[in-house]
């Protein structure tokens, strides 16, 4: 038996917040990478970083207005009862990730494994997602998380890390690149709202 359905317009808020959230979530692992581009390429980058997030925050912001136009409707208590237990188990993939990048961390740092700890943190926040596709019907976080995940592994094995936390080959990879992947699923999320979403 397949769940009930939500209304469009929660649907359309989600997604559009899941856009904003992909946005600063990508600059976040973007300025990551950046800071190991220091002092040369720094200004030029963060100029691009900047602007790519503003616009990507722009058209997330934009989707919200958009949604804001659908017709509201009444849910149903099905609908509230699946609504429900799908923040019930997103906050519990919330929590195991906060507590697997807490003792992964501290474990690399422990046994001075520094160059390491941002693609861990970039592997266990791609399985966050993979996780996450499911619990939300949203197949793009599930290739977005794989997409990390892939990402994270290869630059464990294949990037040359430095036994210090700054100035790491590794941040640049792990940074960039799992900026890069969620930028790209925030678009991917703006560019696919329903046509039938009114248009200003």
């Amino acid at each position: 038996m397949s769940p009930p359905a939500l209304p469009r317009r929660y649907l359309a808020f989600h997604s559009a917040g899941g856009a904003a959230l992909y946005s600063a979530l990508g600059a976040a692992w973007a300025l990551l990478g950046l800071v190991e581009l220091r002092p040369v390429a720094m200004p030029w980058a963060a100029v691009a970083l900047g602007v790519i997030t503003g616009l990507l925050l722009i058209g997330s912001f934009r989707a919200m207005q958009h949604a804001s136009q659908i017709a509201d409707e009444e849910m149903t208590p099905e609908a509230r009862a699946e609504r429900a237990r799908r923040t019930g188990h997103a906050h519990w993939v919330l929590r195991v990730e906060g507590f697997a990048i807490t003792l992964v961390s501290a474990a690399l740092f422990l046994t001075s494994n520094h160059a390491y700890v941002a693609p861990a943190t970039a592997l266990i926040v791609g399985l966050h997602f993979v996780a996450l596709a499911p619990i939300h019907k949203a197949p793009g976080d599930g290739i977005a998380g794989l997409l990390i995940v892939a990402l994270a592994i290869a630059t464990m094995i294949w990037v040359p890390g430095i036994p210090s936390i700054h100035r790491n080959p590794m941040n640049l990879a792990a940074g960039f690149g799992t900026g890069g992947i969620l930028w790209m699923g925030a678009l991917a999320m703006l560019l696919s709202r329903s046509p039938e979403t009114p248009e200003t």
